[in-house]
């Protein structure tokens, strides 16, 4: 899996784990006849809240990348994540180009092409995002643009929504080029995509046992809605109460879940612990609550 430049510091970790999802859950007929459709096998991500699903014909495009089926769009409430899936290519070529056109007004006769706003474009230099000005894209300074080369699929993209007016919705095409030769898809008119609020799913609480004088845990698996995979990122927030008495502690992602660790008094014995693991990431917060005896 390859990278390509960004000016953010980090990931997004939407973008990491799509890559993931679509690992080896596409495959393609390389010698498909032109309109055929390269098989879709599936995705783990698919069918949740926020990924949306989008094919195209194979055998259309030339030398150029070739668009198929599995073209995948999510978001958080941060960004909006693309996979392309590109089926007759390893890695980015010389001489290739890809672009995401973004209309983001939902107007066909504002914008420049296609009616979009901003158009993401991909070479082997890198990823950046263009802004129309009326008359012409031009780059945005900066362009905190991510890419990840997934093998056996191909680019994916991401972009914060900020960057891009913050809309509730777009239509969009991918175009790619190679020469004189190119693809579009979908072939005719446009793709839709509404953006879904990130919804946060907390499981009931995983709890070890409450011993007076000893360390306690309780573990909560949250799972987030635009990759329907577990949380492994955000504020932690452990609570609880023994004896009247309020307790520190310390939190933590172990594996795939959230952890909070209080030390049990050891006066608390026969009294009742309760508590609550809570988790707040991008202005969403999970809870689950909890109430027992200590021995």
């Amino acid at each position: 899996m390859k990278a390509s430049r960004s000016k953010r510091a980090h990931a997004p970790l939407a973008l990491v784990v799509l890559v993931a999802a679509v690992a080896g859950v596409l495959t393609a007929d390389a010698q498909g006849q032109a309109g055929t459709a390269c098989t879709y096998v599936g995705s783990a991500i698919e069918g949740t809240a926020s990924v949306t699903k989008y094919d195209d014909p194979i055998q259309d495009s030339g030398a150029a990348p070739d668009y198929c089926a599995g073209e995948m769009v999510t978001n958080d409430n941060e960004d909006v994540t693309f996979g392309i899936h590109a089926h007759n290519r390893e890695a980015i070529q010389n001489g290739d180009s890809y672009s995401v056109y973004l209309d983001t007004d939902l107007n066909p006769d504002t914008g420049g092409v296609v009616g979009a706003e901003y158009e993401l474009t991909l070479t082997i230099d890198g990823a950046e995002l263009d802004r129309w000005n009326g008359a012409a894209f031009e780059s945005v300074p900066d362009s905190p643009v991510w890419m990840r080369w997934q093998d056996e699929y191909g680019p994916v993209l991401d972009v914060p929504v900020e960057e891009i007016g913050n809309p509730g919705g777009f239509n969009f095409v991918f175009t790619s080029a190679l020469g004189s030769d190119s693809d579009r898809a979908p072939d005719a008119g446009s793709w839709s995509y509404a953006r879904t609020p990130l919804a946060l799913d907390a499981a009931p609480l995983s709890l070890g046992s409450a011993r007076a004088g000893r360390a306690f845990t309780a573990r909560m698996l949250v799972t987030r809605s635009d990759l329907n995979v577990p949380l492994t990122e955000g504020a932690i927030a452990c609570r609880a109460t023994a004896s009247g008495r309020r307790l520190a502690g310390t939190g933590a992602f172990t594996g795939d879940r959230a952890a909070c660790t209080w030390r049990v008094p050891k006066n608390a014995h026969g009294k009742r612990l309760t508590g609550s693991v809570s988790i707040r990431f991008q202005g969403v917060t999970a809870s689950r609550s909890f109430s027992l005896h200590v021995t």
